[in-house]
This record gives C-alpha cells, structure tokens and sequence, in this order.
C-alpha cells in the first residue's frame, strides 16, 4: 500500500517515515467468504443449500510504531490505541472507523470497520509491534473520491426526414448522461431530485431499470432524496427541511449503477429545465 489512514490517523506511508509502518501481508481485502447455510434433505444423502450471501471482512493489519525518543513513542502508541478504540456517537450508538487507503495502483478506497482486537508489545523502549483485527460488515470497499452528477429533464432527440426503413427506435438526446462504476460491484448510489417535476421516472438505460415516483414537486425547493443502500424515499419541502417518508409514492427498481458505463435519463411529465436529478455515488468494489 502507498499509504493506510484509521480515520485522520496515519498508520502507514510508503514514501516518507512517520513512525508507523504496515507490513504488506494484508488479509482481508480480497473478495469475502460466501455463506452457504445447509439443511439436511429427508430421507436421501447430503443437503440442500437454500441461498448463497457473501459475509462481512476480517481485515488484519501488522505493523510497528517507532521514534527516537520515548516520548513520542508513546504518543504514537497512544494515537494508535485511541483511534481503533471503542467510539460512540451522542445516542450512545457506535461509530464505525473509516480505514481508508491507497493501493500501489493508486486506487484510492475505504471501508467502515469496527475494531476487534488490537495486539500491541512493546519490543524496546522506543519500539513495538502490533497486529489489528478489524471487521467491516459491508463486503464493498469503495471509493474515497464522492462522485456526482447532475441530470436534467430528458426531452428526446428527434428525427431526420426522410429516415431510413427499417429505423432504430432508440431514444437519444441531450439529457442523456454516462456515469462510470469503475469498480468491479454495482453501486448503490443517492438520488435527490429537484423541481419543478410531475411523476418523474430515471432509468438507467444500460440496465433497463428505472423507477417512478407518482408524486409533484411545484417548486425547485422542493426535493426528494432516494437513498438506495437504505432503500428509503424522503421529501423535504426545502434543501433542509423536514423529511418526510413517501416511500408508497415509488414504483419499480432502487437503481443501481454497474460496472462500466451506465447511461441515465431522468423523465417527468411535463419538461421544465430547471429540473434536475443530481446523482452522488462512489466506485465499488468486492475486493483487490
């Protein structure tokens, strides 16, 4: 790795000395374990395997921390303890550790873990190793970099007359827009569509899903956020206002992005091109 980060925590750079340093041996990166629950078949040999998931990833970290003195090495030893410790949020729930990192291809990733179990000696006064166990519920490491796009109201593209027979009926446009998964796992992507918009549909040509929503938004303060990991669908009558579930206003499909190139469209009854969906998602990938 070109560089490994808990958080704001530097634990790893391949370039400058920090007084950290992770041995390249990493596991837990690569594409998870796949579960296979199984139930004994009556009356014959063997059993029946009723679904296939993947499972969460085990990430283990080896390293050392070291300086020239003492006392800065058991500040960093500290810096260490206190990053992968157990943290709250105000509610009392947990808060996950961002391990974010770069790979020696300059693909730049992160995940959310949760520590569970840091192995820390000391070997000499201003020197130790250490061995971090973290978990990370979600198989997807994805990409550091927030990508996003705005995509307005979908009008066609015409015709040329005379037109050759027999003629292609595929929609074309300017509001026809590509967005590139350059992961190897879909994308679970957040959707907020702004108004003026009356029962808009996107569809994500590539795959021929799409979603509606039979809903009207009068005013381009007026938004709705549909957050497809969660599988929720939220109006706010402005940018910050109050949410409010409309979730049985949404017909068809929590449209994800594939790998590659997806070309998008955004509908809506009747065109107004202040309109816009602004579409937020990050590259996704199973493994490295």
């Amino acid at each position: 790795m070109k560089n490994i980060y808990l958080d704001s925590l530097q634990i790893h750079d391949n370039t400058s000395d920090i007084g950290y340093f992770v041995m390249p041996n990493i596991q837990g990166l690569e594409k998870p374990e796949i579960r296979l629950p199984s139930f004994v078949r009556p009356n014959t040999d063997g059993a029946v395997v009723p679904n296939q998931l993947y499972g969460g990833r085990l990430i283990t970290l080896e390293g050392k921390v070291y300086a020239n003195d003492i006392s800065t090495y058991r500040s960093r030893r500290i810096a260490l303890e206190t990053a992968t410790g157990i943290q709250r949020d105000l509610s009392g729930n947990l808060k996950p550790i961002t391990l974010k990192f770069k790979t020696m291809d300059d693909i730049s990733l992160q995940v959310e873990v949760y520590t569970r179990q840091l192995v820390f000696a000391d070997e000499y006064l201003t020197h130790g190793k250490f061995k971090l166990d973290l978990f990370a519920p979600s198989i997807y490491l994805v990409g550091q970099t927030l990508l996003s796009t705005d995509i307005f109201v979908f009008f066609g593209g015409g015709m040329e007359i005379p037109m050759a027979i027999p003629m292609s009926m595929n929609q074309t446009g300017s509001s026809v827009t590509e967005l590139i998964n350059s992961g190897n796992v879909d994308s679970y992507p957040i959707y907020t569509l702004f108004g003026p918009l009356t029962n808009p549909t996107f569809t994500n040509l590539t795959t021929s899903k799409a979603f509606t929503l039979n809903y009207t938004l009068s005013s381009s303060s007026e938004n709705i956020t549909i957050d497809t990991i969660n599988r929720t669908v939220i109006y706010r009558p402005t940018q910050n206002g109050n949410p409010t579930n409309i979730r049985q206003y949404f017909s068809g499909d929590f449209v994800t992005l594939v790998p590659g190139v997806n070309q998008v469209k955004l509908s809506n009854s009747n065109y107004n091109n202040q309109a816009y969906c602004r579409v937020v998602w990050r590259d996704s990938y199973s493994g490295i």
